[in-house]
């Protein structure tokens, strides 16, 4: 006899977008650049940020405290990154670096292996 054991289909959501853990380790992986649905082009990237800029700037700003000592978070950023000093870009990376953070957190505080 054959045992089928149900397929583990966690999901969970980042900035209003479900991903199951598969994705969230190609995330943090291969980081966003690599290419992830909903999040590939700048003008959704703009939107996304424009539509959670309070919760995307909190983060970041607690986690560059947190990790790194930084206050100035865009600084730290942005630091020696000259393609970033287009408002776009910008948005575009933070989007990218919440995600990116966001999946690490969720993968660790769920326990899997990545």
């Amino acid at each position: 006899m054959t045992t089928v054991y149900p397929m583990r289909t966690d999901m969970y959501t980042i900035l209003d977008v479900e991903f199951n853990t598969d994705e969230l380790k190609d995330i943090v992986t291969h980081g966003m650049s690599a290419g992830v649905s909903n999040f590939i082009y700048t003008r959704d990237n703009v939107a996304k940020f424009n539509e959670h800029d309070d919760e995307i700037e909190e983060y970041l700003s607690d986690w560059y405290h947190d990790n790194m000592g930084e206050d100035n978070y865009i600084h730290a950023m942005t630091d020696g990154r000259p393609e970033l000093c287009l408002i776009d870009a910008l948005k575009q990376h933070m989007v990218w670096s919440y995600v990116e953070l966001k999946a690490f957190e969720i993968l660790s505080e769920n326990g899997y292996d990545f």
